[in-house]
């Protein structure tokens, strides 16, 4: 299943943008200082988030706008956040 999704979103990918890209990633994770972390260290050091919390302070949403090579980059970074307990990937 996980690998039918992943072959779909390729495709879309492959035929909606050109590559290289700018690529906008959007997470929502527990309020966690390590989940936070988890999440940085899937992108270089140089790279810029937006955060925002819930109003309950229960959850933060994290915004990447990152320059990717290509829709197999982009799938890489979904498939290293989905270990990721609690993400959800938007």
């Amino acid at each position: 299943m996980e690998k039918e999704k992943y072959t779909k979103l390729r495709y879309q990918l492959m035929e909606s943008l050109t590559w290289p890209s700018l690529y906008m990633f959007k997470f929502i994770i527990p309020n966690s200082d390590e989940k936070v972390k988890a999440v940085k260290e899937l992108f270089p050091a140089d790279t810029e988030f937006a955060f925002k919390t819930s109003k309950d302070l229960k959850f933060i949403g994290i915004t990447v706008k990152k320059e990717m090579e290509s829709a197999d980059a982009v799938i890489d970074i979904y498939m290293k956040a989905q270990h990721i307990e609690g993400i959800m990937i938007l």
